[in-house]
């Protein structure tokens, strides 16, 4: 079964893509079979439940999930992501806690994972209905509204809080008092009603957009027919084999940053919508939005040949057919000798009409050992800017958790040139990097949890992504849940095992486990391992110049692993390949590779 992709909210929560809606018109007209019907959706898969105080489903919602626990469906609650919403006749301050807390009674939960407001009216306080008198309409007084919001996801009732049917007005003045930002709107939008301005300002201001109604919302009170209807999705779902319904959601599912639910004066579409709606269901690398609010593609084109620079009469070549192909994530460092052929490839790219603006690109670089103090932090970011011909990059990471005394940027170096790094000053010149716009992201690399600690125990803004050694070899499993938790994007280097690198190692390619999937499967074990990454929930750089492979690690995003598969890679015994062990000295800040490492090796 296709498990259902994830997104991270701005809190660091994770969404799932596709939701199950439980609104039937009239409400609570299919009592005696809804219980039945989200039971068998769990079966199916789903594990997003969209609810409201008015749909009259949450009661029934909640038994279905206590029996679901009960028959095994699923192993816990913390499996399902359940949303549910504040009615207007609850629109008012001291009325928003006591009906979260009855949404969370009807439902037999502790809390629910995301609460919004329904609508931006309020209605005199009542029985919750579509039927109310006019003169009971009231405007919301949003403020004082909000805060009660925010007391809800502070009491741990919500972990997450947001808005329905907000425009960017709305949201404006929401933004101008809140304390915490919305985590997501849940909007009207279909190909009918493609809310491209509201969806640019929500991705600017680091607000989800979940779509209600992406069928048209047939059978409800405002519900038509026009997608069902609409010849170009006839066409495009005739020529794919697909369902209307099919192409609207993959057509949702190209989109940044959106989710969509389902439930079992028009914007016209012309041949440029119809044009647009065929590229989205192409095999786009799919994107994931960090803890800030900017997307990073899942999948990114590592840079570093060994020994580096070894490639550089290639390279841009390289670098250029990469673009061609797809990818727009590339992954680069001061110690690669990459950047400023990297730079020029883009710089070739824009001219040759491969990508329309930069903007289109994500580029990653990272802070080397010898620049790791708070006042050489600033120059090596401009330094590489001016590498790259770039006026800022999407991501800058500090390469390694070490600081060298500064010189020449390069592996060699000797013994007594290692310092302990000042994470707290090198952090703060990092912000700066931020501050200023010479980056848009800022994050770290090779660091375990005890120094993201430390790291967390002062720093301002947070770092949006480690970037670390991942594999079906090292799965970094206690890594990741910190990281979840805290809201950091893992990103997978090494994903095949880094061979031709002084760390690499050929187990990945020899592992009898993953050669036996992939001639199941009929793939390369490269892809097993990629897909293998990306289930995981990061994202992933991978290496490969021979244009064949580079080819063949794109095609992994329209098929799944198995259970059975997932089982048996989860039972590779586990060993880090990239150690490190240049850094460790006796005279150093790291005696052991398990100091270096804070015991994960």
């Amino acid at each position: 079964m296709s498990s259902i992709p994830e997104f991270t909210l701005q809190n660091g929560n994770t969404i799932p893509l596709l939701g199950f809606g439980t609104a039937e018109y009239p409400f609570g007209s299919s009592s005696e079979t809804m219980k039945e019907t989200f039971l068998h959706a769990i079966k199916l898969g789903y594990r997003h439940f969209d609810s409201a105080a008015i749909y009259q489903s949450e009661q029934l919602l909640g038994e279905a999930m206590h029996d679901a626990l009960n028959l095994g469906l699923i192993k816990s609650r913390d499996e399902l992501f359940i949303t549910s919403k504040l009615w207007c006749s609850n629109g008012h301050h001291d009325r928003v806690v006591p009906a979260i807390q009855k949404t969370l009674s009807n439902l037999k939960l502790e809390y629910v994972d995301l609460y919004l407001i329904h609508i931006p009216v309020s209605l005199k306080t009542g029985e919750i209905g579509l039927s109310f008198k006019k003169e009971d309409i009231l405007p919301m007084d949003i403020k004082s509204v909000w805060e009660a919001m925010e007391n809800c996801q502070k009491l741990g009732l919500a972990k997450s809080i947001g808005v329905s049917n907000f425009t960017r007005k709305k949201l404006e003045t929401l933004l101008s008092t809140a304390k915490i930002h919305p985590a997501v709107n849940q909007v009207e939008m279909n190909p009918y009603w493609q809310q491209e301005q509201l969806r640019e300002f929500c991705e600017e201001k680091g607000i989800h957009i979940t779509a209600y109604s992406p069928l048209g919302g047939k059978g409800t009170i405002w519900g038509t027919n026009w997608i069902m209807e609409c010849e170009v999705l006839k066409e495009i779902a005739k020529a794919k084999g697909r369902t209307i319904a099919q192409i609207v959601t993959i057509a949702n599912f190209g989109r940044k940053g959106v989710c969509r639910q389902l439930k079992n004066t028009p914007q016209g579409i012309g041949t440029s919508q119809a044009d647009r709606a065929k590229k989205t269901m192409s095999t786009s690398i799919p994107e994931f939005t960090l803890q800030n609010g900017n997307a990073m593609p899942l999948l990114g084109f590592g840079t570093a040949e060994y020994p580096f620079g070894s490639s550089s009469e290639t390279m841009k070549e390289t670098f250029l057919h990469a673009i061609k192909l797809g990818y727009r994530h590339f992954d680069s460092a001061a110690i690669y000798q990459s950047e400023q052929l990297l730079g020029e490839a883009i710089q070739d790219a824009l001219s040759l009409g491969l990508v329309k603006s930069r903007d289109e690109l994500f580029i990653t670089s990272k802070l080397s050992c010898s620049d790791g103090h708070h006042d050489r932090v600033l120059p090596a970011m401009q330094k590489t800017l001016s590498n790259l011909k770039l006026e800022y990059v999407d991501l800058y990471l500090i390469h390694m958790p070490v600081s060298l005394k500064t010189g020449e940027i390069g592996i060699s170096f000797k013994k007594e040139d290692i310092l302990p790094m000042d994470m707290k000053s090198v952090w703060e010149a990092m912000e700066n990097c931020q501050k200023l716009g010479l980056a848009k992201s800022i994050g770290v690399s090779n660091f375990t949890r005890k120094k993201l600690e430390t790291l967390l125990s002062t720093a301002r803004i947070h770092p949006a992504v480690n970037q670390v050694e991942m594999n079906p070899y090292w799965q970094q499993k206690q890594l990741r849940e910190f990281c979840e938790e805290k809201g950091i994007h893992i990103t997978a280097y090494s994903p095949l095992g880094g061979k031709g690198t002084i760390w690499g190692t050929n187990w990945i390619m020899e592992c009898e486990v993953l050669k036996e999937i992939a001639n199941a499967k009929g793939r390369t074990i490269a892809q097993i391992s990629l897909r293998w990454v990306h289930e995981q929930g990061v994202s992933v750089v991978v290496k490969s110049f021979n244009k064949e492979r580079m080819k063949e690690n794109l095609d992994i995003f329209d098929w799944n692993l198995s259970p059975d598969e997932l089982q048996k890679i989860a039972g590779i015994p586990q060993r880090r390949g990239s150690i490190a062990s240049e850094f460790i000295s006796d005279e150093g800040p790291y005696k052991t590779l398990s100091e270096l490492w804070d015991g994960e090796i």
